[in-house]
């Protein structure tokens, strides 16, 4: 396995890594500080190293808009005892601007 991006992201590091013998996928995964020997939860699984890092950017970009607005990451949902859950694969499955990313929170 190898690691080629790493992103600090509130208590959390959101990694773009390459799986030994799985040349065409690069899985964004998150994992917590508290556990560094961890390679976390994977979230999402890019065709190239370059979209696995937008997506991991995204990610963080997201997770910070929706921790503000009350969200909390469990697994591959974001949740909020008052709004609509957000699946992860929701988020990232297009490109998206932060009003886009907004605009998401604000429908849920």
């Amino acid at each position: 396995m190898t690691v080629h991006y790493l992103l600090n992201c509130y208590n959390n590091q959101i990694l773009v890594k390459q799986v030994d013998g799985e040349a065409e996928a690069f899985h964004v995964n998150i994992q917590s500080n508290s556990n560094p020997l961890s390679f976390g939860n994977k979230l999402y699984a890019a065709a190239s190293k370059e979209q696995a890092v937008r997506i991991a950017n995204q990610l963080c970009a997201f997770y910070s808009m929706a921790r503000a607005n009350g969200y909390r990451l469990e697994g591959t949902t974001f949740r909020n005892e008052n709004k609509t859950d957000i699946t992860v694969e929701d988020v990232l499955k297009v490109e998206r601007t932060k009003d886009d990313m907004h605009d998401l929170l604000q429908r849920a």
